[in-house]
């Protein structure tokens, strides 16, 4: 008997659900759209996918639009990093204020395959603006950094962090926050919410190759304590041991529930590690790090190889972080 692994969808539930996946045979979890004759729902969403299919002439629900946005802001935080201000509508805003949100930009004169996935760093609902960092490194990010007063903005998708269903249901506990260069850029929206869940937040940040901490001006608005500490050594590509220590000793001694980590896949390997040597049940959440370029599931360019031999669309797919870290 073959076993079907139960996976969660981003957007399931969602006003983009059913997607281009129900067309194609494949969506992420819905048996019946997957072309079996049963109905196999373990992951209950509020909405049959199914019945919204077959209710919308068996045809995907609207999609994600390019809109047209006006760039309020350009701040130069270091070379070749740049912090914008996006002016989008208030409802998009809103969208896009919660962990793991992030959109696709691109210049206005650049055809569609110039589409960029960025992170979404602050959003403010009421204003109707979006803070995202540019790291200006290959064309597509190039292009953005040039003088152009507006962009092309594609969204809102959410998959940015895995594990998000750890990070929006821990109530009243204490968290570390661990977060390197670029990386930075979504840890700004993780502590926002578990600080309003109650939570307490220690936060770890490293400088990275950029040479600044590009969250710590938010994240001291918040009143986070944050230590700096180096979280990956460039030749090794561990985590240092000095480093390894305080968190042990932060973990332990704060009972920490959560540990968040914002970076590369081979700090979200140290990190799983780390926490595989503590006791307690901790839970992990990290950032997506898949090579994003549709963004629909479509592509496959975002698909990681499970140790099962599974392949999952990452960025539609929420799974526990662990199944992919953990053994590498």
């Amino acid at each position: 008997m073959i076993m079907h692994q139960v996976l969660d969808c981003i957007d399931a539930g969602t006003e983009y659900c059913p997607c281009f996946l129900a067309e194609t045979g494949d969506c992420i979890m819905c048996s019946q759209l997957q072309g079996r004759e049963f109905c196999d729902c373990q992951n209950w969403k509020g909405v049959c996918i199914y019945q919204e299919y077959i209710w919308n002439g068996s045809r995907i629900k609207e999609q994600r639009k390019d809109h047209l946005c006006r760039i309020i802001s350009r701040r130069q935080i270091t070379e070749g990093v740049v912090l914008c201000r996006i002016k989008v509508s208030t409802t998009l805003a809103r969208e896009l204020n919660q962990p793991g949100a992030y959109v696709f930009l691109r210049n206005v004169n650049e055809p569609g395959y110039f589409d960029t996935p960025m992170s979404v760093m602050a959003a403010d609902g009421r204003e109707g603006t979006i803070d995202i960092v540019i790291h200006t490194k290959g064309a597509k990010t190039k292009a953005l950094s040039s003088d152009s007063g507006e962009f092309y903005l594609r969204g809102p998708y959410w998959n940015g962090i895995l594990g998000l269903k750890y990070i929006k249901g821990l109530r009243n506990s204490r968290v570390l926050l661990i977060a390197r260069g670029v990386g930075q850029s979504p840890v700004v929206n993780v502590a926002r919410k578990l600080l309003a869940a109650g939570n307490e937040a220690t936060i770890i940040l490293d400088k990275g190759r950029l040479g600044i901490n590009i969250a710590e001006e938010y994240l001291r608005e918040m009143s986070c304590e944050i230590a700096n500490k180096q979280v990956l050594d460039l030749n090794s590509l561990e985590i240092p041991k000095d480093t390894v220590e305080y968190i042990q000793k932060v973990a332990a001694k704060r009972q920490i529930r959560l540990i968040y980590s914002g970076g590369t896949e081979k700090l979200h390997e140290g990190i799983v590690k780390i926490i595989d040597s503590l006791e307690g049940n901790i839970m992990f959440a990290c950032s997506n790090n898949a090579k994003f370029c549709c963004g629909e599931g479509i592509c496959g360019s975002c698909q990681v190889r499970l140790q099962d031999g599974s392949r999952i669309r990452t960025c539609k797919t929420q799974i526990n972080p662990r199944e992919i870290f953990r053994g590498r």
